[in-house]
């Protein structure tokens, strides 16, 4: 049997095709900041580059602008995914937000749990407050294809309907799950980085783009 944690047998979809609303609304109202949340700068990268850097060496779908796109555009995560899944041939596919600058810490955890129990459909990350995190999970493909397949359409439909099956959990931290929605969330993410203050925010154009 193949280890799922084998690098060819893994893609990492990351969501980055949301309207940034609430981060948008409330930017505009106070007058600062632009309007795309992922694009905010994050210790001297943009916070989907925070996030992308920490995937280096894996294969990562972007689902979004810069990368493939939902059908149809805007659908939601769930068309988001099965975009995903259908870029890829890799036989397990983690999860993620694009807004989650720290989430991939937590992608070994979740290839481990799965490989450790077979008989696992999914893993879904779970946080100290017993909420699961369906933008920090892994999914077999095969299982993913044969639900998404099995709905009538999956645009505007939650996440949760990829947890059916047999799926098992997975603890992570409150900086793994942590997702920027609006500016107090990305004082807090840039609160989390290491350093004196005033490199934890920083200009992402002085900086380069970050892997692809």
């Amino acid at each position: 049997m193949e280890r799922v944690e084998d690098v060819a047998e893994v893609a990492v979809v990351v969501l980055a095709g949301g309207g940034s609303t609430r981060w948008a609304a409330q930017t505009a109202r106070e007058g600062r900041g632009g309007p795309d949340k992922l694009a905010a700068p994050l210790g001297g990268v943009t916070v989907l580059e925070h996030l992308l850097r920490g995937l280096t060496g894996r294969e990562v779908v972007l689902v979004g602008p810069g990368g493939i796109r939902e059908d149809p555009p805007g659908g939601g995560p769930l068309a988001g995914f099965a975009a995903g899944l259908g870029a890829s041939t890799a036989g397990v596919l983690v999860l993620l937000g694009g807004d989650q600058p720290f989430a991939a810490s937590a992608v070994p955890r979740l290839l481990a749990a799965l490989e450790e129990d077979p008989a696992l459909d999914a893993v879904v990350g779970v946080d100290a407050d017993g909420r699961r995190q369906p933008l920090l999970s892994a999914h077999r493909r095969e299982r993913a294809r044969r639900v998404l397949d099995g709905l009538p359409a999956v645009a505007g439909l939650p996440l949760r309907e990829l947890f059916r099956g047999r799926v098992g959990e997975v603890a992570v931290s409150a900086r793994e799950a942590l997702d920027v929605d609006v500016p107090q969330d990305l004082a807090r993410a840039r609160a989390l980085l290491p350093g004196p203050p005033a490199a934890r925010g920083g200009d992402p154009e002085a900086s380069g783009p970050g892997p692809t």
